[in-house]
């Protein structure tokens, strides 16, 4: 029903689009046109000028996209992102949006490949994995529909699990430095992994987060580089700002949950989310600190809680980035593939938690100021990492 239901949404946003019209208040494309602008400053202007907002308001209405006139999509990504965007540049924008639609389709579903080869599950389960992770709300509607870049950090957070899994180390610090244009993803596993004393990790990170650095540089010079850092502040800014500035409803985060749910700005608000996340980084950094000595089954679910826990301890965190979720899941299932037990019982919980509130959420943001999200993610990252414990000491008994 959902894939359906997906797919008769895209096709009608498409019908609606190439006839110059909006679909369900939306544009086509929906954050597609912003990217699709940067790779146009790149092609036909100078890239220093990738950041210039007035030139990107005008192109994104010269597109040839329904766009409101007082709509902007301001580009905040690292400048070697808008390499990516080149090729589809090259196109009218509806096919460059049609090709980006095949593009990400493809990415994510080989992230998911990747993740179930991780949780190396038995074929039914394997299949039943692919086809809910295909069709979560939080890809098919925000992301896939929606135009948005989080599939690539899907795809880069997927590849590092499975490189971890590896034991290539090395390779999957690589891997992950090419996440640094979504930092709020990357800050807390690389710290965690600081803790660890993971240092083969850490070189890989150290290596790569260079090389992103000097194509960034290549891409737009220092000028550009400058002009990306001011355009960062302006989001900080709007991520811990007043309720006004941001579409709280769309968020996950605890700050945004603690904004949403009080009904204002109050530095109250700001307060509780800034105290959670503290507290939240804090046991997973105790945890991570004794994780050496762990085994390689409970360094996995600790892993998996880490990925579902930095989705909400954190300043900026949009509903369509929660794709990540997924590959907590696949650390949690592989670990979890015999499914027996009190400990089975309570993952198909989450699991069916995880891929149904979504679906609810945002009505539930909306008319109740209340992100249930929010509280299922920490809920099964506070789980995972309870799980993670129970399974070393049961270990270390034996």
């Amino acid at each position: 029903m959902a894939l359906t239901a997906g797919v008769v949404l895209c096709g009608l946003s498409l019908y609606y689009g190439f006839r110059g019209e909006t679909f369900m208040g939306r544009t086509l494309g929906g954050d597609f046109a912003g990217f699709y602008v940067s790779g146009k400053i790149l092609n036909e202007y100078e890239p220093a000028r990738l950041y210039d907002l007035e030139l990107e308001v005008r192109l994104q209405h010269e597109s040839g996209v329904e766009m409101d006139k007082t709509q902007m999509l301001p580009f905040a990504q690292a400048p070697y992102i808008g390499q990516l965007f080149r090729p589809f540049a090259l196109l009218p924008y509806r096919w460059a949006y049609i090709a980006w639609l095949a593009f990400s389709l493809i990415l994510y579903t080989t992230g998911l490949l990747l993740l179930l080869r991780v949780a190396n599950l038995p074929a039914l389960e394997s299949r039943t994995g692919f086809l809910l992770g295909l069709s979560s709300m939080a890809f098919i509607i925000e992301t896939w529909i929606g135009g948005q870049l989080s599939v690539v950090g899907f795809f880069l957070i997927a590849l590092f699990v499975y490189l971890l899994k590896r034991r290539r180390e090395f390779a999957a610090g690589l891997a992950l430095s090419l996440l640094m244009y979504k930092m709020t993803l990357v800050a807390i596993p690389v710290f965690l992994f600081l803790c660890a004393r993971q240092w083969r990790f850490l070189r890989g990170f150290a290596l790569g987060a260079v090389g992103m650095v000097s194509l960034s540089l290549a891409s737009v010079g220092v000028g550009g580089c400058v002009a990306w850092f001011n355009r960062m502040r302006f989001f900080s800014y709007l991520a811990t700002g007043p309720l006004g500035a941001l579409r709280r409803t769309k968020y996950v985060d605890f700050g945004s949950f603690f904004h949403l749910l009080l009904g204002d700005a109050s530095s109250v608000a700001q307060a509780l989310g800034m105290a959670a996340c503290a507290v939240g980084v804090g046991v997973l950094a105790v945890a991570w600190w004794r994780s050496p000595a762990w085994s390689a089954e409970a360094r996995d679910v600790l892993l998996g809680a880490t990925l579902s826990g930095s989705l909400v301890l954190n300043v900026y965190t949009p509903i369509y980035d929660t794709t990540v979720a997924g590959a907590a899941v696949a650390l949690v299932a592989g670990v979890q593939r015999e499914g027996c037990g009190e400990d089975g019982e309570e993952f198909r919980a989450w699991l069916l938690a995880l891929y149904m509130v979504p679906w609810l959420t945002q009505s539930s943001a909306e008319f109740l100021r209340f992100q249930p999200l929010t509280l299922v993610l920490a809920g099964f990252a506070y789980w995972a990492l309870a799980l993670a414990r129970r399974k070393e000491a049961a270990i270390s008994r034996l």
